[in-house]
């Protein structure tokens, strides 16, 4: 026995729909679209997709933390401390620490 099932589009009722989903404004939408009725959608916004820019969540602020282990980041703190510089207990390792320390070893770190 098997179970199909059948996605219809929103539009014209025609089957192998599948949903495509937009935003305007702060609401989004979920539409269920034939391929050519989600061509026709991407020709409409087209005008205004490739003049516009992905948006992020409002407040989302990008974090920039470098991709480091618990471990590495108690050596860099070690590190600091023997060299003189300041660095907390806990927390963020301040970047011009971070920076020295990578300068130091010959690290190329990305965030």
């Amino acid at each position: 026995m098997a179970i199909r099932n059948i996605v219809e589009s929103d539009i014209s009722g025609k089957p192998d729909a599948a949903t495509v989903t937009f935003g305007l404004g702060d609401t989004w939408f979920e539409i269920d679209l034939t391929d050519e009725e989600r061509k026709e959608l991407e020709k409409n916004l087209k005008q205004y997709i490739s003049k516009g820019r992905k948006a992020t969540k409002k407040g989302e602020k990008k974090r920039l933390v470098p991709d480091t282990t618990p471990e590495e980041r108690e050596k860099i703190r070690e590190w600091a401390r023997e060299n003189g510089l300041e660095v907390p207990e806990f927390g963020r390792i301040p970047k011009a620490v971070m920076k020295a320390h990578d300068e130091a070893h010959g690290i190329e770190r990305t965030v």
